[in-house]
């Protein structure tokens, strides 16, 4: 009797540890997302693609209202000439992320230079329709 209460013990201290090592696995796997997602949404707003990011990464309630921001910057001739990642956090177990990013921007026709901080929320979807990383925060104002 003893010996089948530690093969029980044994084999419920590896389904635990074959639990763990899965869920670390998956949430090193939305961390990996979560990194190029956030890499590509900001490189595609540098190279002015900003209707192709909110297409893309953007939230489907939040995508008119980004498109139409989209629309406005570009009228008003701004160009983005570079970007920073100043930080960014994945939280796997809560779905979410954060992303402080820092642009280089100029608008026509003024050729001076400003800078701004654009705070990034996301959120992890993971169902049926869709999965994968979205953004829920909208463009910063470019002024």
């Amino acid at each position: 009797m003893k010996q089948l209460y530690r093969y029980v013990m044994i084999f419920v201290v590896l389904m635990l540890c074959s639990c763990a090592l899965a869920l670390q696995a998956k949430n090193a796997n939305i961390s990996e997302e979560f990194e190029k997602s956030m890499k590509g949404y900001n490189k595609l707003l540098r190279w002015r693609d900003i209707e192709g990011a909110g297409m893309i990464y953007m939230d489907p309630e939040l995508r008119d209202a980004f498109l139409k921001s989209a629309e406005d910057i570009k009228k008003r001739g701004v160009t983005i000439t570079d970007y920073r990642i100043l930080t960014s956090e994945c939280l796997p177990e809560k779905k979410t992320g954060e992303v402080v990013a820092e642009f280089d921007y100029y608008a026509l026709p003024s050729n001076r230079i400003k800078t701004l901080t654009y705070r990034q929320k996301w959120t992890y979807l993971d169902t049926e329709e869709k999965k994968g990383w979205q953004l829920k925060t909208a463009l910063p104002p470019f002024d």
